[in-house]
């Protein structure tokens, strides 16, 4: 593989956020094997030489238009927000972060484009991002390829660290430890034997759902029935009533929050009485926006909860901090986008001045025992961040409990 030299910028101003726009597109599998592949231009001799004085440029993707730019939205804000700390006390050995943000609405091959942009234009040192796992996915061949750190802060698929990649630091908790946790909730928890499975079509539903049965057999337990739609459906009731005449307990839903409501609207329509659990990607407030009463009671799994009462002292100066900056509250996306960088930042600190990717890659894997907003995170050799899983559960007006 060659090495991508990087620029050096003496510019110690910082770069404002930018605007994301507007539009929609659903997420599909990967397209990683059939997008171009930025090719290095420079020489490995030059990048050893490379050394940098004044700015670390770091690219920042995410779906900053389209069905998904709410969750775009809180992971540009958390990233931003921990490189505005971070450059207020003193940077990266006194560097300054400059951020270069591309939106990748929400489709695989549109976030191929945007990190070989960040990649061969802008230069970037490493890159966070994205949220869905398909367009992760799509991005790794291009970052491996080019030896680019990624750190994800959001995208759950199991597939993006197992088989493990050089070059990718994930924060979110894995779809494998978030199915087999909320399973086992269902299992051992409420005492339920009799679980249907449903899941979206693509790289981060089927992941999830296999994990999902793997947990169920682990146990003894046959699910009743194993469905899939598409991410764009609107209407699964055809698959419900499969499932309504088999009398589940519980429908395990491996999808994002507007599946979540649609699958919430029609049980109730279809007279399914069950619950409905699911994992992180089900954590939203257009989850009550688009579901209503009938999405009251979901249970789903998450790695943050925003009570500054319970909090660590860590997470409570993140939570003040953020409302502070942007006048809302914190969710998930947001801490867990905010940590993302402050791992980053752990690996840049450890590759000055020449910022090496592996050194930087080294030095992520290096954290242990790490408090942060999402709790005490260390690194596995795999580049998964190792974490305990919460479940709660959405209730009137759209508020969450923490349940677990």
């Amino acid at each position: 593989m060659k090495k991508k030299v990087l620029s050096i910028l003496l510019s110690a101003a910082m770069v404002a956020a930018m605007v994301s726009g507007c539009g929609s597109k659903d997420e599909g599998s990967s397209s990683a094997d059939s997008a171009d592949k930025t090719e290095a231009s420079s020489d490995d001799a030059a990048a050893s030489d490379a050394t940098y004085e004044g700015t670390i440029k770091i690219g920042v993707v995410g779906p900053f238009s389209g069905s998904s730019a709410m969750v775009g939205d809180t992971e540009k804000k958390g990233v931003e927000l921990a490189a505005k700390q971070i450059n207020e006390n003193g940077g990266i050995n006194g560097m300054t972060i400059e951020l270069i943000e591309e939106d990748d609405q929400q489709d695989p091959k549109t976030a191929v484009s945007a990190i070989n942009k960040l990649v061969s234009s802008d230069e970037v040192v490493a890159a966070v991002g994205t949220v869905n796992s398909s367009c992760t996915l799509a991005m790794m061949d291009v970052t491996e390829n080019n030896e680019i750190p990624l750190v994800t802060p959001i995208s759950s698929g199991v597939a993006i660290t197992d088989p493990s990649n050089s070059y990718i630091v994930r924060l979110q908790a894995s779809d494998k430890l978030q199915a087999k946790a909320i399973t086992e909730y269902a299992i051992n928890d409420l005492g339920y034997k009799n679980i249907a499975v449903m899941f979206q079509n693509d790289d981060f539903g089927a992941g999830g759902k296999d994990v999902v049965v793997e947990t169920l057999k682990d146990a003894g337990i046959e699910p009743l029935a194993v469905e899939a739609f598409d991410s764009s459906a609107t209407d699964m009731s055809a698959q419900l009533l499969k499932i309504k005449d088999l009398n589940p307990e519980a429908i395990i839903m491996w999808t994002m929050y507007g599946c979540g409501a649609t699958i919430a609207k029609q049980c109730d329509q279809l007279g399914i009485d069950c619950d409905l659990m699911g994992g992180g990607g089900l954590t939203n407030a257009k989850l009550y926006e688009l579901g209503g009463e009938s999405a009251v009671g979901i249970l789903n799994t998450q790695t943050f909860f925003p009570d500054k009462e319970k909090a660590s002292e860590t997470a409570g100066a993140f939570i003040d901090a953020y409302e502070t900056e942007y006048g809302e509250t914190p969710d998930s996306n947001a801490a867990m986008s905010y940590d993302a960088m402050m791992v980053l930042a752990e690996g840049l600190k450890a590759a000055t001045p020449d910022m090496k990717a592996d050194d930087i890659m080294a030095g992520m894997k290096a954290v242990k025992d790490m408090p942060l907003a999402t709790g005490t995170i260390t690194i596995d050799e795999n580049g998964d961040a190792n974490r305990d899983i919460l479940i709660i559960r959405l209730c009137e007006g759209g508020t969450y409990e923490l349940v677990k």
